[in-house]
């Protein structure tokens, strides 16, 4: 049978608020009283012990002329405190070998993966970058070639027309000469009548 919080309190002479508190820091749940188990933690927590409480043996009613007799049960058994238990203990000893590991595993999941994105974005955006150079260059490629093209049907044009203008200069400026050869005929002196 449980006991509770206000009988332990009363048994053992101490304050409500100190028990209550104790027990919250054990982790003890006092709604239902307390069980045997947390009774002796608090004995030794607060290093006090509860009287054992004897019930008085009453005779049967059978003679009514004997009187009750009230029988103590004595101290013949040593009751020992419960060990003070460390309240931290360690699991180094018990290991055998040493873990590498990182600190935060996922926040370098996290970091490497973020910088990977952007590394896949560079990568991209490089590749946008050179097919657009490479389009720039196909058009001024094939802007040249074509004006190119027409340069040298032009050129073409060129030597043909000068070549029939430098003819047809040449031929008039030989009529010029000729026609020039005319008019100094008009102007020589003519020879003696005989």
């Amino acid at each position: 049978m449980n006991t509770s919080l206000s009988q332990f309190c009363r048994d053992t002479d101490l304050a409500k608020s100190s028990v209550h508190s104790r027990c919250k820091t054990l982790g003890f749940d006092t709604t239902n009283g307390l069980t045997a188990a947390m009774v002796s933690r608090l004995e030794a927590e607060f290093n006090v012990r509860i009287a054992p409480t004897v019930a008085p043996i009453v005779a049967p009613s059978v003679a009514p002329t004997v009187e009750t007799a009230a029988v103590v049960v004595g101290n013949h058994a040593i009751t020992l405190s419960a060990p003070q238990l460390p309240a931290q203990y360690s699991l180094e000893n018990l290991r055998v070998g040493n873990a590498v590991s990182f600190d935060d595993p996922l926040a370098v999941a996290t970091s490497f993966l973020q910088t990977a994105d952007i590394l896949e974005d560079a990568m991209k955006n490089d590749i946008a970058n050179r097919q657009a150079r490479l389009a720039d260059t196909q058009k001024a490629k094939d802007a040249i070639s074509a004006k190119r093209q027409k340069l040298e049907l032009e050129a073409r044009l060129y030597q043909l027309q000068t070549q029939n203008l430098d003819s047809s200069l040449s031929a008039e400026t030989a009529s010029l000469q000729f026609e020039l050869g005319k008019l100094e005929a008009f102007s020589a002196p003519s020879a003696p009548c005989s």
